[in-house]
């Protein structure tokens, strides 16, 4: 469970610092952008990018693995974990 979570977060550190070596978030606050609409967008991003992933692995893991618990306290944990 752990290593499907690697790949994202390198995706997403790679990308924090490329927006970090071309300013644009500095040039978006010259421009009037406050701080929420920027951290609300990376949040949107993220919380996407971890519903998508624990439907890929809840769904791999339904299949045969759990049988006798419940399917949505399942997905729950793994949505919380990432």
């Amino acid at each position: 469970m752990l290593f499907m979570y690697i790949l994202p977060v390198f995706f997403i550190v790679s990308l924090i610092v490329k927006e970090k070596e071309s300013k644009a978030r500095e040039s978006m606050r010259m421009m009037g952008m406050t701080d929420s609409p920027y951290w609300l967008s990376w949040f949107a991003y993220y919380t996407i990018l971890n519903t998508l992933l624990s439907l890929i692995a809840w769904a791999v893991l339904c299949i045969n693995v759990i049988g006798f618990s419940n399917p949505i306290f399942v997905l729950l944990w793994i949505w919380l974990y990432g």
